[in-house]
């Protein structure tokens, strides 16, 4: 909090004068969440448990990773 912990000025007690920038989650467009699929990007991989492989093999062309379906 930039007021520090007792602010008496109404610009640091009204909660519609604050930044909105710092509530805003995710922005919903074109059929997609932008913040939420960068922040999810590779959330899952573990890059210790593929150091052992062979540079070849720790390298994925991302049409590889499409669906049949």
């Amino acid at each position: 909090d930039p007021h520090g912990p007792d602010p008496a000025l109404y610009s640091a007690l009204c909660p519609h004068l604050r930044p909105w920038r710092l509530a805003l989650l995710d922005v919903g467009f074109l059929g997609r969440w932008w913040g939420l699929q960068a922040a999810l990007r590779d959330c899952d991989i573990n890059d210790a448990e593929f150091g052992a492989l062979p540079e070849p093999l720790r390298r994925l062309d991302p049409r590889a990773l499409r669906s049949e379906h």
